[in-house]
């Protein structure tokens, strides 16, 4: 999602932004809300990298996966079969699911049109 070209400072794709998003969509789990959050922090980032350009390394704020909030997502998936759910909280029409996969986990769900969808993500072990 961020454009490295030799040379040149980085830039975030806006196409492939909204491809990612597109793409996330396409699963019916997410809010809207949770959607626009990604977009706003896409040009966030695009202005920080007009603010401080950068053109090597990790560009900042790219360097994890961005649903987990993490970089070790092939050994978070790994742990799957050892997914621990540890608490559930519903109220109304909000949820807070925590769960440990690898690193603690806190889910913020909303009930839309009778079904429940993520709002947020949190990767309460990085906070």
């Amino acid at each position: 999602m961020v454009n490295q070209l030799a040379g040149k400072p980085y830039s975030v794709n806006v196409k492939n932004g909204e491809r990612y998003l597109a793409y996330l969509r396409s699963s019916h789990l997410l809010t809207d809300a949770y959607l626009a959050e990604w977009k706003t922090y896409f040009h966030e980032r695009q202005a920080g990298f007009r603010a401080s350009p950068q053109n090597e390394g990790p560009p900042l704020g790219f360097e994890y996966d961005l649903v987990l909030l993490s970089q070790d997502v092939d050994q978070q998936l790994a742990s799957l079969k050892t997914l621990k759910i540890e608490n559930v909280k519903v109220r109304q029409d909000r949820a807070t699911v925590k769960l440990l996969l690898l690193y603690n986990y806190e889910f913020r769900l909303v009930k839309i049109n009778n079904r429940w969808l993520i709002n947020e993500i949190l990767n309460l072990s990085a906070e």
